[in-house]
């Protein structure tokens, strides 16, 4: 006699697929918050400005690796949990680590461009072919950055899993959800609240969109 499909192993896999999409939608909330905060620090700091002082570009620095290490250290901690759940010897601490250690490279990446001063030029309608090549560009580079994201992931995950490649390929498949950002020519560059929100909220899709992608990798995972 066959189980219905609402009994057996089926459950909790739906389980952990929704408790995955659910942590990367909490740590995508998390870094909204987080972005919309810096964005307020800016602002006090009167930057983007090239001609801003040392203290002002040193709190930048601090602001901006504080807010992209925090929002990582969410993530980690929140897929963590779902990550254990599958696999007995997961190291919680390595991967919060890792993803603390990637936050503080982004952050300070993004301050120093924010140093060099925006682009506040009035905002004008982008042609279609140019949101188009700067998506493809935008995949491409995403899919670069996936894969090196992946394979330190996959450094930490090899120590509970036989098999890390699948885990790999799809953070390489899970980076093209950059193209997305091609989106921000509509919102245009200028240092607005408004703006803002907008770009915060095209990352916020793409960071559960690249979640949800990665949900075969979570399944494909074997515990040691």
């Amino acid at each position: 006699m066959s189980l219905p499909p609402s009994l057996g192993f089926e459950r909790p896999r739906q389980n952990l697929s929704v408790e995955w999409i659910r942590a990367n939608i909490d740590a995508a909330l998390a870094a909204f918050a987080l972005g919309l905060a810096a964005y307020g620090v800016r602002q006090l700091l009167g930057i983007p400005d090239p001609n801003a002082g040392i203290l002002a570009k040193a709190l930048l620095l601090i602001t901006e690796v504080a807010a992209a290490a925090a929002g990582l250290f969410i993530y980690a901690v929140r897929t963590g949990a779902v990550l254990g759940q599958k696999l007995p010897a997961f190291p919680p601490l390595t991967w919060n680590a890792l993803h603390v250690l990637i936050g503080v490279v982004i952050g300070a990446y993004i301050a120093f461009g924010e140093m060099d001063g925006g682009d506040n030029t009035r905002f004008e309608a982008p042609e279609t072919s140019l949101v188009m090549s700067i998506a493809m560009g935008g995949a491409v580079a995403g899919a670069l950055i996936g894969a090196v994201l992946g394979s330190l992931q996959a450094l930490v995950l090899r120590k509970a899993v036989r098999h890390v490649a699948v885990w790999i390929r799809w953070s390489t498949l899970a980076g093209t959800t950059f193209a997305a950002y091609a989106l921000v020519l509509y919102v245009g560059f200028e240092q607005t609240f408004t703006t803002e929100i907008m770009t915060q909220l095209i990352s916020f899709g793409v960071a559960v969109v690249a979640g949800v992608v990665m949900l075969p990798a979570l399944h494909s995972l074997t515990a040691r």
